[in-house]
């Protein structure tokens, strides 16, 4: 073969090498192609699946969101409570000088007669005795007293406690007073009250005497009887008269002398520090478009506050469909007390002298019932060895 035959046949081997190697590489850009041309495709699926299944879900977030919205605002309508209204009650001028909170000392006489007055004489646990025989009162200060003394004796064991003074006629109180003027050989009383402006004339007073190795003795406050000044406050009543008190009371320290004002506001005085007369002015800040709210031990809040009188008769505001009681004062107004968990469903029971009820539109609270009642019974005392003078 000739060196120009080898050489076209080495030119054609090549060419055809070329070609084949040309094909080749088409058909791999062709397959490049179309793999890339898929992954594309199938990135666009997934990503419009994707971007699908997002917005479903937002919609159905915000479907839920809607629901809890609306099932939310549901439940608000039905807890909420609805707008408060007011109606109120007449109280009349004689209606001032009734209630548990009626102030008496030295400025403010007390002038009325008390009712629903009880005897003590066979209404009376044996957990304490007494010094007389006839003694009265108030009846939810007698119920008040029974379950402290009660408590007392279950406590500390004694049951020998004393009660030497109730409620006083304003002519026993008078004949108190001159004795002691008597036998001081002064102008006037630094121990005892005037008739009229003693609290024992309201019947919500009482004072306790303790059995000492000398004989009775009045209470001082201390050793077991602390419990007296700890806890009289959980049956409605306070320590009227204490020593850090006296500059506005205008009466010396008197351990002994417990008053009825309520457990409500009992559990107020003792827990803010004030005497009757403090916690009364603490009140008249507060009327029934700013009451004074206070949140019981028990977890009850008491909408409380004060409404001036205004002579012959006074309207009192009061909440439609909540029960009230409202209390004279005795220096000029009163006190109205709504527990905010009432509902009016059923009417409250009459308080002491004061006024108590569910308040409808136009229609006053129920009026409270007098009546003295009782029966023989023994656990008096002589008061033989007793120690100590009469107090307020």
């Amino acid at each position: 073969m000739s060196y120009s035959s080898r050489g076209r046949k080495v030119r054609r081997r090549r060419k055809t090498l070329n070609i084949r190697n040309l094909i080749i590489l088409i058909a791999g850009c062709v397959v490049t192609i179309l793999l890339f041309v898929l992954l594309v495709h199938g990135a666009v699926r997934l990503i419009s699946k994707g971007i699908g299944a997002l917005s479903e879900l937002g919609g159905d977030d915000s479907s839920i969101s809607s629901g809890v919205s609306e099932g939310t605002s549901g439940e608000s309508s039905e807890v909420s409570e609805p707008p408060v209204s007011w109606t109120t009650v007449e109280m009349t001028e004689a209606d001032e000088r009734s209630g548990d909170l009626i102030l008496v000392n030295a400025a403010h006489e007390y002038t009325s007669e008390p009712e629903d007055m009880t005897i003590l004489y066979g209404n009376k646990p044996n957990s304490y005795g007494l010094k007389v025989a006839e003694m009265y009162l108030k009846t939810p200060a007698l119920n008040a007293l029974n379950e402290m003394m009660d408590a007392f004796q279950a406590s500390s064991g004694i049951s020998s406690t004393l009660v030497t003074s109730t409620y006083r006629t304003a002519e026993e109180q008078q004949e108190l007073y001159e004795a002691d003027i008597a036998a001081t050989g002064g102008s006037g009383s630094g121990e005892v009250a005037q008739a009229g402006h003693s609290e024992h004339h309201t019947g919500y007073a009482v004072d306790l005497m303790y059995s000492s190795p000398t004989g009775y003795a009045y209470l001082d406050g201390t050793g077991s009887y602390a419990w007296f000044n700890e806890n009289c406050y959980q049956y409605g009543y306070i320590v009227r008269y204490t020593a850090d008190k006296q500059a506005i009371t205008g009466i010396v320290s008197e351990p002994w002398h417990l008053r009825y004002v309520g457990p409500v506001h009992a559990e107020a005085i003792q827990r803010g520090d004030y005497c009757l007369e403090e916690y009364i002015d603490m009140i008249k800040l507060h009327d029934s478009t700013n009451p004074y709210s206070f949140v019981s031990g028990s977890g009850e809040t008491y909408l409380i506050y004060y409404v001036p009188g205004e002579g012959a008769t006074t309207q009192v505001p009061v909440q439609v469909g909540r029960s009230y009681e409202v209390s004279g004062t005795n220096e000029g107004g009163f006190i109205v007390t709504i527990p905010t968990s009432s509902t009016g469903t059923t009417d409250s029971q009459p308080a002491a002298d004061g006024v108590s009820g569910t308040s409808e539109p136009g229609v006053s609270g129920v009026s409270g019932v007098s009546g003295v009642s009782g029966a023989a019974a023994d656990g008096t005392s002589d008061g033989s060895g007793s120690s100590g003078s009469a107090s307020n």
